[in-house]
Formats: structure tokens, C-alpha cells, sequence
């Protein structure tokens, strides 16, 4: 066991889904209670901040050659715990942000294949 979390601790995606949950969960848990505006929130926290990480994310997956369905981690994470569970995001927006994130994965997931491991 603890040759499987040395392993995992030194791992790239270690830190990659640490930074996702505290992206997706922890900010708008932290934007929820200090009550932020929804101006501040939706476009500083989730556009800017969410959007550049699914970015990132995506092309992370493709680097590494992961499965496809890595994709859909964190959309997945922002609609069910933030949006759906929590009620930290309104859902007037919320799933439209989780899909929008879905978008910008999977953009650049299938851009530039240059550089793909297989």
C-alpha cells in the first residue's frame, strides 16, 4: 500500500487532479460562503479559472495518452458536486458551464496530434 501511494504521489496526474478538485469544488465552495457575486463567480471562477483548466486538462490527457474517458472527469465533478448536490453554482448556468468545459476538453484533447505518445 504504501508503495502504491509513493507511486501515485510522484505521478503527474497526482497533482492534476488535486488542482481539478480544488478548481471545480473547493473555489466554489469558498465563493458560496463568502458570497461572492454571480458576476465574480461565473466569469472570474468558472470561465476563467474552470475554462483554462479544462484546457489544460485536455491537452494533459492527450500528452499522457490517457483513455478517453478522462474527459469527462471534470465536467462531471462541476455539475454533480457543485451544481447538482451542493447548490454552490445556480443551476441556470451551471450545467451549461460543466458542458462547456466538456467542449473545451475535447477541443484540445483532438487538436494537435504531433505529439501523441502512440
Amino acid at each position: 500500500m504504501r508503495n502504491f501511494l509513493n507511486k501515485l504521489h510522484h505521478s503527474a496526474w497526482f497533482y492534476n487532479l488535486l488542482v481539478m478538485i480544488f478548481v471545480a469544488v473547493l473555489l466554489p465552495f469558498v465563493a458560496d460562503k463568502f458570497d461572492w457575486s454571480d458576476i465574480n463567480l461565473v466569469f472570474w471562477l468558472c470561465f476563467v479559472l474552470n475554462g483554462g483548466f479544462a484546457l489544460y486538462f485536455g491537452a494533459q490527457i492527450r500528452k499522457h495518452g490517457l483513455r478517453f474517458y478522462w474527459i469527462f472527469v471534470q465536467p462531471l465533478l462541476f455539475g454533480v458536486v457543485t451544481t447538482w448536490y451542493f447548490d454552490w453554482v445556480d443551476t441556470e448556468y451551471g450545467y451549461y458551464l460543466a458542458g462547456l468545459y466538456l467542449v473545451l476538453t475535447i477541443f484540445t484533447f483532438w487538436s494537435d496530434t504531433r505529439s501523441d505518445p502512440d
